[in-house]
């Protein structure tokens, strides 16, 4: 059997590995591709369709929301997961030795943000395709006012800015979430140390 300090320098070497591969993996983390599907024709310079005609949405946004949505489903995904992980190990309320307790608490609260955070990012999506709609309605009803067609392309823009501005928090949530239950890791997976010595 391997001696405690052994062990000890087994996990550690383990958590390290998997530091490493994270901070490899933001760092790897390109936009590029997604700057070139878009960037080019974000703005809408015109909308063709004549009366009865289609008027198309901007197919790069549709494109690249189509590929961010999964992303943000899977964050939501597993941060229930993990909360519930983590809800299944808070142990029946006692009096004293709580701070392993709270720390498994705040835990779930940050799950939970972030969990809310990104459901609220994919309302924002139907909101954007809300917002354009009515506003090629006005333009379709007054195909002479210009600024109608400024302001769909306007709102096209910030749409792809506030997609880029998504998969980056959606990126920093990752790594945040990460950072934490490393950091505490062993509170919460045991809460309550039968060893007072160990109290801080």
């Amino acid at each position: 059997m391997a001696s405690p300090r052994k062990l000890e320098q087994d996990v550690q070497a383990k958590v390290d590995s998997f530091r490493a591969r994270i901070a490899q993996e933001a760092e790897d983390l390109k936009l590029s591709e997604l700057d070139s599907r878009t960037q080019s024709s974000i703005k809408v310079l015109a909308l063709p369709g004549g009366e009865g005609q289609l008027l198309r949405s901007n197919q790069h946004l549709v494109e690249l929301i189509e590929r961010v949505k999964p992303e943000i489903e899977l964050l939501r995904e597993k941060c229930n997961t993990v909360r519930m992980w983590v809800q299944l190990l808070i142990p029946k309320v006692e009096d004293g030795n709580n701070f392993g307790v709270s720390i498994q608490e705040d835990t779930v609260d940050q799950l939970w943000t972030v969990e809310s955070t990104a459901a609220s990012y994919l309302r924002r999506f139907s909101t954007y395709y809300n917002t354009r709609a009515k506003l090629v309605s006005k333009i379709v009803k007054y195909p002479q006012v210009e600024d109608y067609r400024r302001t769909v392309a306007e709102v096209d823009e910030n749409e792809y800015l506030s997609v880029r501005q998504i998969l980056l928090h959606v990126r920093n949530q990752y790594a945040t979430l990460h950072d934490v239950i490393l950091k505490n890791i062993e509170k919460i997976k045991t809460p309550r140390s039968t060893n007072t010595d160990n109290l801080y």
